[in-house]
C-alpha cells in the first residue's frame, strides 16, 4: 500500500514538473524570433508528417536491397542458424548425389563384368528363370 501511494506522488511530482516547464515555454514563446518560430513550424510540420505515414519493413529506400532486410541483419543468431540449417541441408543433398552415383556404377560393373550379356536382363523368361532357381 505504501509503496502505490510512493508512486502516486512520484507521478503527481512529474505532472508539476511538466506544467511549470510548459508555463516557462508558453511565456518565452511571446519573445521568439519570427525566423525561429518559421523554423519550429517547420519541423513540426515535417514531425508530424513523419508521424502520419505507416512504415513498412518492406519500402525500399535510398539504400536498396540492404534496408529490406536490415531489421533481420542485426539478429546475427537467427541469420547464422537459418545459413548453417541452409548448409546443412546443401551438405546432405550433396552427399546423398555421389552416394547414388556410386550405387549405379557398381550395377553397372556387375552387369559389365559378369558372364551374361546385358541382353539377357531384359528377356522376359530371364525374369521367370531368376525366380525359379532362387526358390530353390
Amino acid at each position: 500500500m505504501q509503496t502505490y501511494n510512493e508512486d502516486q506522488a512520484i507521478s503527481m511530482r512529474d505532472q508539476e514538473i511538466a506544467k511549470n516547464i510548459a508555463s516557462l515555454l508558453n511565456t518565452n514563446a511571446i519573445n521568439i524570433d519570427a525566423k525561429i518560430a518559421s523554423k519550429l513550424s517547420y519541423g513540426r510540420q515535417k514531425a508530424l508528417a513523419n508521424m502520419a505515414t505507416p512504415s513498412s519493413r518492406l519500402a525500399l529506400s535510398q539504400h536498396g536491397v540492404l534496408r529490406l532486410l536490415g531489421d533481420y541483419w542485426h539478429q546475427h543468431r537467427l541469420l547464422i542458424t537459418f545459413m548453417m540449417c541452409g548448409l546443412g541441408i546443401v551438405a546432405l543433398l550433396l552427399i546423398q548425389n555421389s552416394s547414388n552415383q556410386d550405387d549405379t556404377e557398381q550395377g553397372d560393373a556387375f552387369l559389365l563384368a559378369s558372364d551374361l550379356p546385358p541382353e539377357i536382363y531384359s528377356n522376359e523368361g530371364f525374369g521367370t528363370w531368376l525366380s525359379e532357381n532362387t526358390q530353390q
